[in-house]
């Protein structure tokens, strides 16, 4: 039944029309000043063309989900979502952004780097079980 339902959730993001833009590739805290006007600045571009805005909320929900230290807090991470304008919809497709960027590295690394495909299981597990819920 989950794999049907992971199938479904594949199906219907084949059928979404998504916008492609330039992704800073590693958002966080250590990456981001404040000017003396209060605009908030992206450093250390390690940019890569996704899609918007899925690409970046689902390397936040990424960190979250490993607990690593740069990932924001449930706060920051609300206030991000709404300072970009992102609505419910839009975090639903994420999460099967995530989803399916998880599968698509666990196949990568049964293909090219087996020492790598427990830790990337277990990931893609976290993201299974979050989708689930």
């Amino acid at each position: 039944m989950e794999s049907q339902r992971i199938r479904k959730l594949f199906e219907h993001l084949k059928n979404e029309t998504f916008r492609f833009g330039l992704n800073h590739g590693d958002i966080s805290l250590k990456n981001t000043i404040v000017n003396q006007s209060n605009q908030a600045i992206l450093l250390d571009w390690n940019a890569e063309v996704s899609v918007v805005p899925h690409a970046t909320v689902a390397q936040l929900m990424h960190y979250q989900i490993l607990g690593l230290e740069e990932s924001a807090s449930v706060e920051e991470f609300n206030a991000f979502i709404d300072g970009y304008g992102i609505g419910e919809k839009d975090i639903y497709e994420t999460r099967h952004f995530l989803l399916l960027r998880a599968f698509d590295n666990l196949r990568w690394a049964i293909d090219q780097s087996p020492e790598l495909i427990e830790s990337y299981a277990a990931f893609t597990k976290q993201v299974v079980a979050m989708i689930m819920d």
